[in-house]
């Protein structure tokens, strides 16, 4: 059969210093990228639009209805999805030739690497990041947690695909501390929602063991101080995350 169309997808927000490099390398492997934006109040949609993008407009719904509602509006059925601080990196000719379009049910897994404080990371639990970016929207959709999204669909099976992502998830240690505010909110209403009980064995135990495992079992050691600190932050990212739902259930909101 052949190749159908693939429209590249990017949720965005206030993006304007990204948004160019992430719709660009969208372009040499989709027929169409479509950037959905939530009202920025700088040039992310001007910007977009003068790289190439369909841009449209759509209230924030939540991370993954968000990322759904632009499978949604996108034209074609197979999906390649990408956040605003991404790049899409390789060569577009192995990864289509990896892809078998006569299977629907297919979900196709991209290694991410990730930014962090002026180097990538190769060490940590961060070196083995990868998620599923490519598949049919007919069999697939983002679900997963508050914050933490996943595509798949019943009966999906994954391969990985002959590319990278290139990510810089924050500018600084400031927005990281932001984001993990954020999230362990986000992360403590939603465990509290699904009726997990608060645990003084998770709350002291768990952080200073996620230390020692990034640090030392998974080798942040090696990044020098900038592995110190990312260990520190991912402690700091578990701590939180419980304490705030011993605050919601304890304390109250």
């Amino acid at each position: 059969m052949p190749q159908p169309p693939i429209s590249g997808v990017i949720i965005a927000f206030n993006e304007q210093a990204r948004i160019v490099r992430a719709v660009e390398s969208l372009r040499p492997w989709c027929a169409e990228v479509l950037v959905l934006d939530s009202h920025s109040s700088d040039r992310t949609r001007e910007l977009a639009e003068s790289a190439g993008a369909r841009v449209l407009l759509q209230e924030f719904l939540g991370h993954q209805a968000q990322k759904n509602r632009a499978i949604e509006l996108a034209r074609h059925d197979w999906i390649l999805s990408l956040d605003a601080d991404e790049e899409l990196v390789g060569d577009p000719a192995n990864l289509l030739a990896a892809l078998d379009f006569n299977r629907e049910t297919l979900v196709y897994r991209i290694p991410r690497r990730n930014w962090y404080l002026g180097g990538w990371v190769d060490a940590t639990g961060w070196k083995r990041d990868s998620s599923v970016r490519l598949f049919n929207r007919t069999k697939a959709r983002f679900g997963g947690s508050t914050v933490h999204d996943r595509a798949g669909g019943a009966g999906c099976e994954e391969r990985v695909l002959p590319a990278q992502i290139l990510h810089w998830p924050y500018r600084d240690l400031s927005h990281h501390l932001q984001k993990i505010d954020a999230y362990t909110s986000a992360l403590a209403a939603e465990l509290d929602g699904r009726g997990v009980r608060f645990s003084a064995l998770k709350l002291t135990l768990d952080p200073p063991w996620k230390f020692l495992k990034e640090y030392l079992l998974l080798g942040g050691w090696r990044l020098g101080w900038r592995g110190l600190v990312l260990s520190v932050m991912s402690a700091i990212y578990v701590f939180l995350k419980y304490a705030k739902l011993w605050e919601r259930q304890r304390v109250g909101r």
